[in-house]
């Protein structure tokens, strides 16, 4: 059996949302990986991801992923329960994500490389949402087993001066560098968007796509650089916003090779996730929509 055409392979979260209001959204299926194969989905129909999760996870969070076409692999057995988080927003929409399960079990049962099945390597595309210093592993072996593109994407928690290193350790093995401009700030000590790509791309990654929420992305490689506009939609949550836009611009880098493409596509797939708390449903209206959102903002650079 065929494995599908994209993939992420990270853990998957039961999130508990909390709203500057005071408002709140319970037991919404959530994680990095999960928001990234949403992305995914509104242009592609082959999409998967390997997740790791506990015995008690929900049916009706393991029946979206049947609802939206999307293929879930769960990794090697995880005995701990499935991770679940508050998401506490401000009115600036700043987040603060607090586990209400153990944080280092979180980390410690993250699904492994042993845990990718090799159909799955013959995927067109792949996004590491690992920590900085496990990429290079799941790099080399998704390369040898065939993966034309991989977009990295560390947790937040990494984007520390300590590990830098690290970083420099993963960049030149993969295509496509996604990171969030505060989250770069911190990590090299440069407030500034051009000069943070610049470093990125002088530390060997060919492209780099630095997420700016409502300004946007800037996606650059050593030649050209583009600015993407956030798609104008009536903003409800941003929980995922940034996963999901790396989701849709690995489809688009990768079935065309176009930086530039593969931004229109990620910000098209955050407008989608913005739009209601929880996760975009994805029917047969979802791809026509999309195609009129990349036009509009394409029509607009």
């Amino acid at each position: 059996m065929k494995g599908p055409d994209f993939a992420a392979i990270a853990g998957l979260i039961i999130d508990d949302i909390v709203l500057p209001t005071g408002e709140t959204r319970m037991g919404v299926p959530g994680g990095s990986g999960t928001h990234s194969v949403w992305g995914m989905r509104i242009w592609s129909e082959s999409v998967g991801l390997i997740a790791s999760y506990g015995e008690d996870c929900p049916a009706e969070i393991l029946a979206a992923f049947d609802q939206a076409g999307i293929a879930l692999l769960r990794a090697a057995a995880n005995p701990e329960p499935t991770p679940r988080c508050w998401q506490v927003f401000e009115f600036d929409q700043h987040r603060t994500e607090i586990f209400r399960t153990s944080e280092a079990d979180f980390y410690r049962f993250q699904p492994l490389v042993s845990d990718i099945p090799a159909r799955w390597q013959k995927a067109a595309g792949f996004h590491l949402i690992h920590e900085a210093k496990n990429i290079p592993a799941f790099a080399r072996h998704l390369r040898a087993g065939g993966v034309d593109c991989l977009l990295a994407e560390p947790p937040p928690t990494d984007f520390v001066p300590e590990k830098l290193d690290e970083f420099a350790a993963f960049l030149p093995l993969v295509d496509v560098f996604s990171p969030n401009w505060e989250e770069s700030a911190q990590l090299l000590g440069i407030d500034n968007p051009d000069a943070i790509l610049a470093r990125f791309l002088e530390m060997g990654v060919p492209v780099v796509a630095l997420r700016m929420g409502e300004a946007g992305s800037l996606v650059a490689t050593a030649e050209q650089r583009w600015h993407i506009p956030a798609v104008p939609v009536r903003v409800v949550d941003v929980t995922g916003a940034g996963n999901s836009y790396c989701g849709g611009f690995l489809v688009g880098y990768a079935e065309t090779g176009d930086p530039r493409i593969g931004g229109l596509y990620g910000a098209v797939s955050a407008s989608f996730t913005i739009e209601q708390f929880g996760l975009p449903v994805i029917d047969g209206a979802t791809n026509g929509l999309a195609k009129e959102r990349l036009v509009r903002i394409a029509d607009a650079l």
